[in-house]
């Protein structure tokens, strides 16, 4: 893999949107304190967060590391990486506008709706393009193409049942709920997260890299469980249905068994805070997936609240932390010491990350999952929230930590 300055866009241009993902994942979890732990799934007020923490924390975090990693990963220049100093901007004013809609005037949501998917359109609509002129043509960039077809099916979804709460277009929204949530939730982040972590997991934690055949079998399978979610609102619902779960959970299996091979395959077991930030986040996955198939077989509702939790604070979270840590410091390293080699002593890659602030912040993440889930499982309001404390803590240090490596000068 050619890592060229050539590929990779300046972390100047970046910095915003690491910035702005640390500042909203801290936002999430004060506004917690707002939530009864009763809350109705369906509730404007859950809504509301889930956007906050899915568009400002994840997808400004995507944004920045797909932005850099693409184009390493396939070998080729941005098609136009200006795009990238507005999309940031677009982004977040379709949030504001949305989270006003979902918290005061639901005509907003159509707005805000409108300028995601404006933004989507173009960081798609670029990536598609830098990807097609890849020097490699592998099952991951075949994800990373699928992938952008799902983000836009599962906006443009969001602006349809937006509509349709105002009032425009004769629909009962939650007919398309599941085409909504699957498509973003199953067929852009989680697939994006199983094409990048068989590229980083090897590149961070100095294991072997399975093969693109091993990994075509979770990309086409769970590409066609997304898509029989999709079919199902069109006909043979049920059946259709079935048939998604079934072949999204034979993806999981397929990637959790490659998961545990290239684990097992580690040259050197450096347990550093990526390293334990990613044992946490693919538990948290495991037992997320077994909560949500319990869900669909006991349609018990505490199961889905608990599953997507994890998912999103165990899963997502973890995640993009885990790798923040390390890409971060790599970049800033990359982009403002590297050339100075030869003219002056300069920092090791290593002594850029505040380790101890680091691991600090993982004990106290860790903590509040581990105590939040309990609460919800539970019902337990007190609990939930003393563990919010624990969350809103480490999300403090995190956006302390971010802030603190984005502004590292010569």
């Amino acid at each position: 893999m050619n890592v060229s300055p050539n590929f990779s866009p300046p972390i100047k241009l970046m910095a915003p949107y690491f910035l702005l993902s640390a500042l909203f994942y801290l936002l999430s979890m004060l506004s917690l304190f707002t939530l009864e732990i009763s809350v109705g799934i369906t509730d404007f007020q859950l809504l509301a967060w889930v956007h906050t923490y899915m568009l400002g924390f994840v997808m400004m975090g995507i944004f920045a590391a797909m932005a850099q990693l693409g184009p390493i990963v396939v070998e080729t220049k941005h098609y136009n990486v200006s795009v990238f100093k507005y999309l940031w901007i677009i982004l977040l004013i379709g949030l504001l506008l949305m989270i006003y809609g979902f918290l005061e005037d639901v005509t907003y949501l159509l707005i805000g709706g409108s300028t995601v998917l404006f933004a989507m359109l173009l960081y798609a609509g670029e990536f598609l393009l830098t990807l097609k002129e890849a020097r490699r043509k592998t099952s991951i960039t075949k994800a990373m193409n699928m992938s952008n077809f799902f983000l836009l099916t599962g906006i443009l979804t969001g602006i349809t049942m937006a509509a349709a709460l105002t009032g425009l277009i004769p629909l009962n929204p939650h007919d398309i709920l599941n085409i909504h949530t699957f498509g973003l939730l199953v067929g852009f982040v989680i697939l994006l997260i199983m094409g990048i972590s068989i590229i980083l997991i090897p590149m961070f934690g100095s294991s072997a890299r399975i093969s693109d055949n091993e990994f075509s079998s979770s990309f086409y399978t769970v590409s066609s469980g997304v898509l029989l979610m999709i079919l199902s609102n069109l006909f043979l619902e049920d059946i259709l249905k079935n048939l998604s779960y079934l072949f999204t959970s034979l993806a999981i299996i397929f990637y959790f068994y490659q998961l545990f091979k290239m684990t097992k395959s580690r040259k050197r077991n450096t347990h550093d805070i990526w390293a334990k930030s990613m044992y946490v986040a693919f538990i948290s996955f495991c037992i997320a997936f077994i909560l949500l198939l319990s869900y669909l077989y006991f349609d018990e509702l505490l199961y889905l609240k608990s599953g997507l939790w994890l998912l999103f604070i165990g899963l997502f979270g973890f995640v993009i932390i885990g790798n923040f840590y390390k890409i971060i410091p790599f970049l800033v390293w990359f982009h403002i010491y590297s050339p100075l080699i030869e003219e002056r002593a300069v920092p090791m890659l290593h002594e850029l990350l505040p380790e101890r602030l680091a691991h600090l912040q993982w004990f106290y993440s860790l903590s509040g999952l581990f105590l939040t889930t309990i609460a919800i499982l539970t019902e337990n309001d007190y609990l939930f929230r003393g563990a919010i404390v624990l969350l809103s803590v480490a999300s403090f240090i995190f956006f302390v930590i971010i802030r603190k490596l984005l502004m590292l000068k010569i």
